[in-house]
């Protein structure tokens, strides 16, 4: 996208955003909790947008829909005001508006509560180490990384929602999703469990935790 169209699109988002004052928040949240939705809100670009799980499997046509936390959730577009997540604008852009809900989850810190998904497919949206990252500490992970910060593995405590990863001895498995050294991601054609389990160990090492032995379960 060059600089005109970039700043088209941006006058676009600024005018949309400002039909509905940002000062009507308390009533916008009000409308979209009685939807049992959650509001979500930018105070950088005064956007908001409401999050409601869906439970049904059934993909509406007529909303942006995404897995979050693996919860099937839709935009409410009557307490939305992203051009990027109404499906009715032509503005709506089913990545950018992801970006829009990943900016007004993501407090600043080091990890990330909510992880955001394509629905129905589970697809990855984020192709980022920093989110990657993010997301596997959100897990209560663990980020081990040696050298280059863009070369790491996740290890998440195992539960029984994830008893068929890879584990180590310690009850941690390898979180394929922001795994980004393919030796340790199952479903790679470069999976090898003997080189995953040398370099665990490694970087374990490295980062001052004892990895033993990786189990296949």
């Amino acid at each position: 996208m060059n600089f005109k169209t970039f700043f088209s699109v941006a006058i676009l988002t600024l005018t949309a955003v400002s039909a509905i004052p940002i000062n009507d928040i308390a009533n916008i949240k009000e409308g979209c909790e009685s939807y049992n939705g959650k509001l979500l809100t930018n105070e950088r670009t005064n956007e908001y947008t409401c999050l409601r799980k869906i439970y049904v499997d059934i993909l509406e046509s007529n909303k942006a829909c995404y897995l979050i936390n693996n919860n099937y959730t839709c935009i409410e577009d009557n307490f939305n005001n992203v051009p990027y997540c109404s499906m009715g604008d032509e503005a709506y852009d089913y990545i950018k508006c992801a970006y829009s809900i990943l900016e007004m989850i993501d407090d600043g810190s080091n990890k990330l509560n909510y992880i955001i998904r394509k629905f129905p497919s589970n697809e990855k949206i984020f192709d980022s180490y920093k989110i990657d990252q993010k997301e596997c500490r959100g897990r209560n992970g663990l980020v081990l990384s040696y050298k280059t910060i863009q070369q790491y593995i996740c290890l998440e405590p195992a539960t029984p929602k994830n008893a068929k990863c890879l584990k180590t001895r310690n009850v941690y498995c390898v979180v394929q999703d922001n795994t980004r050294i393919e030796t340790c991601v199952s479903n790679s054609i470069n999976y090898d469990h003997k080189a995953c389990i040398r370099i665990l160990k490694e970087y374990g090492l490295a980062n001052n935790h004892v990895i033993t032995e990786l189990l296949v379960n």
